[in-house]
């Protein structure tokens, strides 16, 4: 496959700041997606923003860096997802198919130990356990 034009990312408005492109929309749709099968995203829910002021350094929602991208863009010379951990020799990421990508099926099976690596540090967003007896001994 050849490398993917990334000419979309530095193209959002049309003329006279008429409203965003579709091809940015669906673009950052891509890279939305892209950047929820990484690790960042499948333990922590957040993954890193290269809006030009966060500049890969922020970990946000992913609903929060779609905002960033679409009111202000992409940093400068961003074409190379570096912090996606693409090199020149795997700068082939096709948006096309996303919604069928099997990395949507595998995040059921990653959310499971997601969960379980949660749960063993007590990071869950469970109800919390009452203390045991020896604990309510020492609280009171």
């Amino acid at each position: 496959m050849e490398n993917e034009d990334r000419t979309w990312m530095y193209n959002r408005i049309y003329p006279n700041r008429a409203g965003l492109r579709e091809e940015y929309k669906h673009g950052v749709a891509g890279f939305i997606v892209k950047a929820m099968a990484l690790n960042d995203f499948l333990i922590e829910g957040t993954i890193r923003c290269p809006y030009w002021n966060c500049k890969c350094c922020k970990l946000l929602s992913p609903d929060d860096v779609i905002l960033h991208l679409y009111r202000k863009g992409f940093m400068l010379n961003y074409t190379m997802w570096t912090a996606y951990r693409e090199s020149k020799a795997a700068n082939n990421f096709a948006f096309q198919n996303y919604a069928e990508s099997p990395i949507r099926e595998n995040n059921v099976e990653s959310s499971r130990y997601s969960e379980m690596v949660k749960e063993a540090f007590g990071t869950h967003s469970g109800a919390q356990n009452e203390p045991n007896d020896e604990a309510k001994h020492f609280y009171k």
